[in-house]
């Protein structure tokens, strides 16, 4: 009861918000939904510029922010950059570094699959597909990445989706005994082995949905604890300097 209570008192917090900063919300719905019907309007918060809102919008699968005027007759979907105290600061990304950040907090580390460092010197986490060609370049230097330090959690992300055969396949590694091993003959050797399936096929759905969130749109997607966006795929050189180690 307590949750719901500061969840409503948190939306009548972010409406008057958006109605002292001169945006019609009403409008702004009605112009997306008429034009996007295929997308629902979330949230609607106001933006760092006067006169702006930023829109939250849900479908396919995912979440994506756009930027639009008081009355939502104008958007704008490019990236939004603050200039602050002498460094140019991308405003989407900063806020889906904060997203990522909680998210990441609350998985449960058992359920990625990971290949840890002896001497672990900094932790990353990246949503791969197997049958990603970077993905794949990626894995044949797991061992280095854990020799220099890096421990490396998987995330399952196949890019076509939960219904694509990559998906599938992805469900019987993450449902494997040996999950690391399975992980590594698909993308090394194009070994797959079925498994029975329980609930673990069940985070790979998970694990994608969890993706679309961060903002992946390909793989690998690499971030650190904090929500940090490392890149794609890079060499255990180029690793450590984005770690700066």
């Amino acid at each position: 009861m307590k949750r719901m209570m500061m969840a409503a008192l948190g939306l009548v917090a972010a409406t008057l918000a958006v109605a002292d900063s001169g945006v019609d919300e009403k409008a702004v719905r009605k112009n997306f939904a008429d034009t996007y019907p295929q997308f629902t309007v979330s949230k609607i918060e106001p933006a760092p510029v006067d006169g702006m809102a930023q829109v939250e919008l849900k479908g396919g699968g995912g979440s994506q922010w756009v930027y639009t005027s008081s009355d939502g007759r104008f958007i704008f979907t490019g990236e939004l950059i603050e200039l602050r105290d002498g460094k140019p600061v991308n405003l989407a990304e900063e806020r889906l570094e904060k997203v990522r950040k909680a998210g990441l907090a609350k998985v449960d580390s058992k359920r990625m699959i990971t290949y840890a460092a002896d001497d672990q010197k900094a932790e990353i986490y990246a949503f791969t597909d197997i049958t990603c060609g970077f993905c794949r370049k990626m894995h044949e230097h797991i061992e280095e990445y854990n020799e220099a330090g890096i421990t490396v959690h998987y995330l399952a992300f196949p890019r076509g989706g939960p219904a694509s055969e990559a998906a599938e396949n992805m469900r019987h590694i993450w449902c494997a005994k040996d999950r690391a091993s399975a992980l590594t003959d698909a993308k090394l050797k194009d070994k797959i082995v079925e498994n029975k399936l329980g609930s673990c096929a069940g985070q790979v759905n998970d694990e994608y949905a969890l993706g679309m969130e961060f903002g992946v749109r390909g793989t690998p997607a690499i971030y650190t604890a904090e929500g940090t966006q490392l890149g794609g795929y890079l060499t255990p050189e180029q690793m450590l300097q984005r770690l700066q180690l």
